[in-house]
């Protein structure tokens, strides 16, 4: 009968429309517990009973429910968790295919056999001294990655505590700093590259600011009316097959073109690009899907040598974008200009900046005009 207290007078067993039986008790916590699974025999639910009064008793007890959480927990590892967590995560391809690399190269070959409940901060910290120490950048990221995948395990009861414990672990001290060209670098450079179409390219990377995903995706129709806008609003990615997303930032952007570099846009529209609006703006000398960073550098790298600046990365492009509108525009026109803002970040910013855009594109002309070749 419902409310009936059982043999020892203490706690309910309950009989169910089903026959079987259901007990309960009032735990130190000042809630009600409940046997995980129902019984047949009435002997077995005061049995149960009888068990978690002897925990309460020795001081041994705790909720039935993270006693549960914590068996389960042994039978789980650190693997099986994490690939679950990738799998189930709303993110974007490039992004999962970043994690799943992470996982199976740097986390799981040390730690992916571990139990999540044997997880501790002397072994985190054991794997993370061992770890892409010629990397930091992607060692930081391996650490973000097991942070918020143990996180998770916390939130779910499978772990008391994060063992994910090391002071500024997330961040990355990279070892390589960006090689920035000058003005005139740059120019040499656009006006040495062969062949002539990738001239665009290099002018529109630097000056503009877009990432190699945005830049080999653009088509004709983001280009505005005379060249003084493009709008980024996707960028492609190639893992295992062709993706095309949104930007990084979630978001798309207008970016006003320096009027310095317009006439060469419009050329590079009117020589080298077909006439219906989905065309691509860059495609492979010798055709295919989209122009692949890979393929780019063995026209950049040459060009490169010449200027006398081998070690240059084409997302090197894309920092020189940053530092000359840095020297123009304030931050957050800055972070507007090259979509590095979150989009929440974007929204508050936007009535900040509006208009200013085509201000700090005419004063990265007047800079460029200003400086000379060297």
């Amino acid at each position: 009968m419902a409310g009936k207290k059982g043999r020892r007078g203490w706690g309910w067993i309950r009989r169910l429309p089903s026959g079987r039986y259901q007990a309960s008790y009032i735990g130190d916590d000042l809630l009600r517990h409940t046997a995980p699974t129902t019984y047949t025999a009435k002997m077995d639910a005061e049995h149960w009973l009888a068990s978690e009064r002897r925990l309460i008793e020795r001081d041994e007890w705790t909720p039935p429910a993270t006693r549960a959480a914590a068996k389960k927990a042994k039978a789980i590892t650190l693997a099986e968790y994490a690939e679950r967590w990738i799998e189930h995560r709303d993110i974007k391809p490039r992004t999962r295919a970043h994690y799943e690399t992470l996982l199976e190269d740097h986390i799981k070959p040390r730690l992916g056999r571990v139990a999540l409940t044997s997880l501790t901060p002397e072994a985190v910290r054991a794997w993370h001294a061992s770890t892409l120490t010629d990397r930091p950048t992607y060692r930081s990221h391996a650490y973000q990655l097991l942070h918020a995948v143990l996180a998770t395990a916390v939130t779910d009861g499978l772990m008391p505590t994060n063992p994910c414990q090391i002071a500024r672990a997330s961040s990355a001290r990279s070892k390589r700093r960006p090689e920035i060209l000058t003005v005139g670098e740059l120019r040499h450079l656009a006006d040495i590259i062969e062949p002539p179409q990738y001239r665009a390219l290099v002018l529109i990377s630097a000056w503009c600011g877009l990432r190699w995903g945005e830049t080999s995706e653009l088509r004709r129709k983001d280009i505005g009316p005379a060249a003084e806008t493009i709008t980024v609003a996707r960028a492609v990615t190639h893992r295992d097959e062709c993706r095309i997303d949104t930007p990084k930032s979630g978001l798309g952007r207008v970016v006003v073109v320096p009027p310095h570099i317009r006439p060469d846009v419009l050329y590079h529209l009117e020589q080298h690009v077909a006439k219906p609006q989905e065309s691509l703006l860059f495609t492979p000398v010798r055709g295919g899907c989209h122009l692949s960073d890979r393929t780019f550098r063995h026209h950049f790298n040459p060009a490169l040598k010449t200027v006398g600046h081998e070690k240059v990365r084409i997302h090197d492009l894309r920092h020189f974008a940053g530092s000359q509108a840095a020297r123009v525009g304030n931050l957050i026109e800055t972070m507007n200009r090259l979509g590095h803002s979150t989009p929440s970040a974007s929204l508050r910013y936007q009535s900040l900046v509006d208009g200013r855009d085509v201000a700090v594109a005419e004063a990265l002309s007047k800079l460029a005009q200003d400086t000379p070749n060297k």
